[in-house]
């Protein structure tokens, strides 16, 4: 059998197979986010020891040193690792063939890219130091200009940043936050970038001119630095002066870079020479292009935040007109309600229905607004721009239609599990998480204000019901001094729910009173017919002794009426 499996052919395309590197392997998803934040460091620490430090701390210091030889050798290990990575094409269909996986990476160009990036300029600066300028003198050859400039080419790998974050377990946690607050992480990110690179140029034009960091020497061509340091540099304040002064100069750098992008120009900085002057008005045009790029994206992430604010103005607005409408209240009768006033919707009366707001136009407009201002308070911290009120899933949250009919299914259980685990007959100890999921799905989300009264549903009847927020009580019209209090995660009527409708009379049916605003999860009894229909087991061991329950409830509270 063994040398039959060693014959059989091998399909060309599973050759190898096992050397390849899948995109959603476990390892390759953590080394692409490792790799990123490798990205993320070389496009801050790269411009910044060109521009501003000179190398000064990776010459002096070993530890940046070989923090920069190790990711040198990470950039060597990645260059050739893109040998052995699967991909997918332009029509999403995955290449795992070794053979096209070396043609595409070959022929995209993006291979020589890679490798010019993995060339050790640290190392030749660092020899270049030890033995042509000496470890205490200031760096001023034209060769070291020329290193560090290549040592650019590492910048050239922030274009697969894009590619990289999807891939890297960094996505996976950036879908779950919201759009608001994904949005101004990466506003916030770009800003700090683009100041940073802005200061790292500002100040390189400096040091070309002057081939020194000690640019106040006698000689030295004098730079916009100079000039600050002769018309505003205090004793004790920062100190550009010097090689080892990189903070400093770092720090001076950025003000004018965060003056030109923001248009303040305190003008205690400008330039000096013809070279200064042409450069600072290329920066400040490509400055005010991103600072109108910066306030779109500020608006942008505004509307998003303020969204739910937005439909809640609407709404009271278009209240507000609705209200204007009404007939005016008899002020002959019933109370005369304002605004300011504190309401009791607690009945005391039990020969009628605590129907508030029927004859009273002033009542009923102040429960109208003050249900949408308890409806925008509850639900938009949970779950902004959602509308409930008698509605199913896929109303509520419209991104469901964008599912496959298993994501909806299972999405929908992961919402309600919780409060179908607080029902017997409907738990996981009877139903699979397939047949609960059916269940979860056909589930309606209804919405009560304060003072509102419920029996059944006009369109789905009966039902279990679920408190999510809010709370209420549940008497029987025939005993309304006897209540009960139900608050969240607490069923309602898992017992009379089984009963035909005809059995309970009008004055026995329960009636809920809500003392809040109230969010429900109402399961409607059809459906729970449906899963007793099809699963005969769950009414032997469970249901039917809830049904018996109710009706022995029934017959006991008939004698007890009897005289």
């Amino acid at each position: 059998m063994a040398q039959m499996t060693k014959s059989m052919p091998v399909h060309p395309t599973l050759k190898d197979n096992e050397w390849v590197l899948y995109p959603y392997n476990h390892w390759v998803q953590k080394w692409d986010t490792m790799f990123l934040m490798i990205l993320i460091y070389y496009a801050f620490a790269i411009p910044y020891i060109i521009g501003v430090s000179g190398g000064y701390h990776m010459l002096h210091q070993m530890g940046w040193l070989v923090v920069n030889f190790v990711i040198n050798a990470l950039y060597i290990i990645d260059t050739f690792m893109q040998f052995f990575r699967a991909y997918h094409d332009d029509e999403g269909m995955l290449v795992y063939e070794l053979k096209k996986i070396a043609r595409n990476y070959g022929c995209s160009g993006q291979f020589i890219l890679n490798l010019l990036s993995c060339f050790p300029s640290q190392g030749l600066i660092y020899g270049m130091d030890r033995m042509v300028f000496g470890t205490e003198t200031d760096v001023t050859d034209g060769s070291f200009i020329f290193y560090t400039l290549i040592d650019m080419t590492k910048l050239l790998r922030l274009t697969r940043v894009k590619s990289l974050a999807k891939s890297s377990t960094v996505h996976n946690f950036w879908e779950k936050q919201s759009i608001p607050n994904t949005m101004l992480a990466v506003f916030v990110g770009k800003m700090m970038l683009f100041c940073h690179w802005l200061a790292c140029i500002w100040s390189f034009v400096a040091f070309v001119q002057a081939r020194s960091y000690n640019f106040t020497d006698e000689g030295v061509p004098p730079t916009w630095i100079s000039a600050w340091y002769k018309s505003s540099y205090t004793p004790g304040s920062i100190d550009p002066i010097g090689w080892g002064n990189d903070v400093d100069r770092y720090v001076l750098s950025l003000f004018w870079a965060i003056q030109s992008v923001t248009s303040i120009g305190y003008g205690n900085i400008s330039p000096v020479s013809r070279a200064e002057f042409f450069i600072a008005n290329v920066l400040m045009l490509v400055s005010g292009v991103f600072w109108a790029y910066a306030i779109g994206n500020i608006i942008n992430i505004l509307q998003h935040v303020n969204s739910s604010e937005e439909v809640y103005k609407k709404r009271m607005d278009s209240a507000n007109v609705f209200i204007n409408s009404f007939a005016p209240t008899d002020p002959n009768g019933g109370a005369d309600y304002r605004e300011g006033d504190s309401v009791t919707f607690a009945p005391t009366d039990s020969s009628r229905d605590p129907a508030y707001g029927v004859g009273d136009s002033d009542m009923l407009a102040l429960r109208i607004r003050r249900f949408l201002t308890a409806q925008y308070n509850k639900t938009s911290r949970q779950h902004p721009n959602c509308d409930f009120n008698s509605k199913k899933l896929e109303e509520i949250f419209p991104v469901i239609e964008h599912f496959s009919p298993e994501l909806r299914r299972f999405s929908s259980l992961h919402l309600h599990r919780g409060a179908l685990e607080t029902i017997p007959y409907l738990s996981s100890k009877y139903l699979s998480p397939s047949e609960q999921s059916e269940v979860a799905f056909k589930c309606v989300y209804l919405e009560f204000a304060r003072g509102d009264t419920f029996y059944s549903h006009d369109i789905y009847g009966k039902g279990i019901m679920v408190m999510k927020t809010g709370f209420c009580t549940a008497s029987r019209k025939s005993k309304p001094g006897q209540q009960r209090w139900y608050t969240r995660r607490k069923p309602i009527g898992i017992n009379d729910v089984l009963v035909e409708s005809d059995f309970i009379q009008r004055f026995e049916q329960r009636r809920l009173l809500f003392y809040s605003y109230s969010l429900v999860l109402y399961i409607p009894r059809s459906v729970i017919l449906e899963v007793l229909e099809k699963r005969p087991d769950i009414w032997k061991d469970c249901a039917r002794w809830r049904y018996l329950q109710a009706c022995l409830l029934k017959r006991a509270r008939e004698k007890r009426e009897l005289p």
